[in-house]
C-alpha cells in the first residue's frame, strides 16, 4: 500500500496506529506523535519481527517437508513464505523465488 501510493501516507500513519492494540500499541507510544509510517513499521518489526537469520531460513526451506495433514497448497504457502522471508534479509534476490519454487515442486 505505501509503494502504490493509491492512499496519502497520512492516512496510512493513522490506520496503522489505530489498528494495533495490546503490547504493539504499548511500544507505539515510545515513538513520537508525528512518527512516519516507516518508522512505526521499523520499529514494530524490530519487535516483533522475525529474528531468523536469512541462512537458517533457507536452511528451513530446504529441510521442509509436507506435514501429514497439510494439502499441497498450504505446504506451497509455507515455502513461499520462507522464500519471501529470506528475500526480505537479502538471503537470495527476487527474480530466483520462481525458479526455486518450481525446483522444490
Amino acid at each position: 500500500m505505501l509503494i502504490s501510493n493509491i492512499y496519502h501516507k497520512e492516512i496510512l500513519r493513522q490506520a496503522i496506529r489505530n489498528a494495533i492494540g495490546g503490547k504493539p500499541r504499548k511500544i507505539l507510544t515510545t515513538l513520537k506523535p508525528t512518527a512516519t509510517t516507516e518508522e512505526i513499521l521499523v520499529t514494530l518489526d524490530s519487535n516483533f519481527g522475525d529474528i531468523k537469520s536469512g541462512e537458517s531460513l533457507m536452511e528451513e526451506y530446504y529441510k521442509a517437508k509436507q506435514e501429514k495433514d497439510e494439502d499441497i497448497s498450504a505446504w506451497g504457502i509455507r515455502l513461499e513464505e520462507l522464500l519471501q522471508k529470506a528475500i526480505d534479509k537479502g538471503e537470495i534476490k527476487e527474480y530466483r523465488k520462481e525458479k526455486m519454487s518450481k525446483t522444490r515442486f
